[in-house]
């Protein structure tokens, strides 16, 4: 078995940027660019209708980060909760995935496979988030390792399940580069439910995590807390000082617990 190793020192740096993306939000726009790092473009997006700040794009001389912040307005919430599920339409055999989180992604993709497809060509692609954002960098990662114009490194925090079976395994497959880190007292990473039940179609939609969970504890005493990005900086410093830090308990057993159903 291959096992991928961990550069935490780049972890914690991309949620630093995942912070600014945050700041952004709340600053209409204004946030510090990391040193080092130049501005290459902003990113906006459609949740549900509403035109927001979700991050943005910087490099150096030898990489491009493509950042994407979580959860913070009402609308978001709104695309959060719209958990049926949509072909994944851009590559062939796609697989399904979360209908709320695709119509956020469609809104920016074009502007973000443009700047990937000319800045591959000579520098390493990260693409990173948090929670939402989390699966936002994860739907990127996946149209770019299917069809071919890179294998870019995805960094997620907190991110929810994104889609099916079918794309689970495409990914799995094809994103190279891929560490997705999990605080085990933090619920979101098992959401949306294994089976959704739609009614009144009498059809269950499957939802599974996509690979290489990398984890660690910290209970913060409410999911909110639990979640925030604040506790995955900890989480990822302790990492850091720690190479043999182990949880208390294995994200495989948590997983493996019977899966409610959701009814939408």
């Amino acid at each position: 078995m291959k096992f991928l190793s961990v550069d935490y020192d780049k972890a914690l740096e991309l949620l630093l940027c995942i912070e600014q993306a945050y700041v952004q939000f709340d600053n209409d726009g204004k946030f510090m660019i990391p040193a080092s790092y130049s501005l290459v473009d902003t990113i906006k997006a459609c949740a549900i209708s509403q035109l927001e700040w979700f991050g943005y794009i910087i490099e150096n001389d030898e990489s491009v980060i493509i950042v994407f912040r979580g959860t913070k307005s009402d609308v978001d919430w709104l695309a959060d909760l719209k958990i049926d599920q949509d072909l994944f339409p851009y590559v062939m055999n796609g697989g399904s995935v979360h209908s709320g989180f695709l119509s956020i992604y469609q809104s920016c993709r074009e502007m973000l496979l443009a700047i990937v497809k000319e800045k591959a060509l000579s520098k390493k692609i990260f693409i990173t988030g948090h929670s939402l954002g989390g699966s936002l960098a994860t739907l990127l990662g996946y149209e770019i390792a299917m069809k071919g114009i890179c294998n870019p490194n995805v960094y997620s925090f907190g991110s929810p399940k994104v889609g099916n079976i079918k794309f689970k395994e495409n990914y799995d497959e094809n994103v190279r580069h891929s560490l997705r880190f999990v605080n085990l007292y933090d619920m979101v990473p098992l959401s949306p439910p294994f089976k959704v039940e739609v009614k009144p179609l009498n059809i269950y939609l499957e939802y599974v995590q996509v690979k290489h969970p990398i984890t660690f504890s910290l209970n913060k005493g409410s999911i909110k807390n639990s979640h925030h990005l604040s506790t995955y900086i900890e989480g990822v410093k302790k990492m850091q000082l720690d190479y043999d830090y182990t949880p208390t308990f294995t994200y495989k057993l948590r997983e493996a617990e019977p899966a409610e159903e959701e009814v939408i």
